[in-house]
């Protein structure tokens, strides 16, 4: 009797679609997690009468967020005016993010290369990135507001600043943690330096460099609400700052909601993009 039911346990597994076992292994769990927090969170507002300006509820924020969200995509309708939908702010701050980080990619991988290939190049930048990563965005933030106004830049300078160094530092150990007995094998059949570079080094830079892309996606926006903070006219974090100010508390919420989904949905991207680009490797084979 006991076979015949385990029998017929694996086999209603075996019909279970693939989507559905990945669903209930990887998204149930967090998601059941995440409903209870907010049944808790919502009963203690209630039971405690939390004003709403101190802590809202979950369904306040709900409510909310829709209200924000069905004013549609408006810009302001003069300079220095607030946004009159959250869209609008959300596309800035996203805008602001993704030149961010591409510019802060694009500069600590040229960076790890230089570095990497010259061992003067190493002695002589390894002070400044140190010196730059060690100085608090916050407070090189203004300067740019001075140079370049209220406008895209500023913010992306601050976004690139908080993502550069991830991608420099993990491209660094990637292209120097090559096998040794495959470097060697290299050199052994009169490879060039170049072909090093292009069929060893970059290929075994690749897992590093995804790992420090998927942190830098929440770094990107975390540097451009930094940004919007010190001085913007539009964005999620002005739209915050202002919302904070006139104890609109439940408009904060919605703007770290909207933050945190942009997080989430831009890290999946890039996991889906590094599924692709790294299906011959080992951890995603496995």
């Amino acid at each position: 009797m006991s076979v015949s039911i385990a029998a017929g346990v694996t086999q209603r597994r075996a019909v279970r679609p693939a989507w559905w076992r990945r669903f209930a292994g990887d998204a149930l769990p967090p998601l059941v997690a995440l409903c209870l927090a907010l049944v808790a969170w919502e009963a203690v507002v209630d039971l405690l009468n939390i004003p709403v300006y101190l802590l809202p509820a979950p369904s306040a924020i709900v409510g909310t967020l829709f209200r924000l969200l069905s004013a549609g995509f408006v810009p302001p309708t003069y300079v220095g005016a607030p946004a009159q939908g959250i869209l609008y702010d959300t596309y800035i701050t996203l805008a602001e993010a993704l030149v961010g980080l591409v510019i802060g990619t694009v500069v600590g991988l040229a960076i790890a290369v230089i570095m990497t290939q010259s061992r003067f190049a190493e002695q002589a930048l390894y002070p400044i990135v140190i010196a730059i990563r060690s100085t608090p965005t916050i407070a090189i933030a203004p300067v740019f507001i001075i140079w370049f106004g209220f406008t895209l830049m500023p913010k992306a300078i601050v976004a690139a600043l908080a993502t550069f160094y991830p991608v420099l530092v993990n491209s660094i150990t990637g292209m120097r943690s090559v096998d040794p007995t495959t470097l060697e094998f290299f050199r052994s059949v009169n490879a060039s330096p170049r072909e090093i570079f292009w069929h060893l080094r970059v290929p075994n830079t690749l897992p590093y460099f995804f790992a420090a892309l998927r942190l830098n996606v929440s770094l990107s926006l975390i540097g451009a609400i930094v940004g919007e903070l010190v001085g913007a006219r539009d964005g999620v974090g002005h739209m915050m700052t202002e919302a904070a100010i006139t104890l609109r508390t439940q408009d904060v919420f919605s703007g770290v909601v909207i933050l945190t989904l942009l997080g989430v949905i831009l890290t999946e991207l890039v996991s889906l993009v590094q599924a692709r680009v790294l299906y011959w490797h080992e951890t995603e084979r496995a």
